[in-house]
């Protein structure tokens, strides 16, 4: 991580090139998500209220995006519009991370569902 400009500022470079990946190798990055995986005992902190067995956490969530609050992207907490402290980092599996950024919603296909490619009928 550069020592030469604020954080934010060099995030913002990244978004810009498209290579905000390099932030999360940097060694600060590992070391703040390694720690926020070890409080969760490692287990996704939103499936933890559902019965059954703990599921497992695979990553670290922002809860204020970094493309859009890169001056968070290294902060447990942040300060909400009302004044309350909240947090912005959970430990959290693949498939609640897909649910927080709104990939794959919806039911799956079944195989065999599909459409033909073409309407003739073999």
């Amino acid at each position: 991580m550069p020592t030469d400009r604020p954080l934010a500022s060099w995030i913002r470079e990244l978004i810009a090139m498209g290579r905000l990946y390099r932030f999360y190798k940097t060694d600060e990055w590992i070391e703040l998500a390694g720690s926020v995986m070890d409080a969760a005992r490692r287990e996704c902190e939103w499936c933890r209220d559902n019965p059954g067995k703990p599921v497992r956490a695979t990553c670290v969530h922002h809860e204020m995006e970094v493309r859009d609050h890169p001056e968070l992207a290294l902060s447990r907490t942040y300060t909400a519009a009302d004044g309350t402290e909240r947090r912005n980092l959970w430990a959290i599996c693949d498939a609640c991370h897909n649910r927080a950024h709104g990939r794959f919603q919806g039911a799956r296909k079944k195989r065999g569902d599909e459409k033909p490619l073409t309407p003739e009928m073999w």
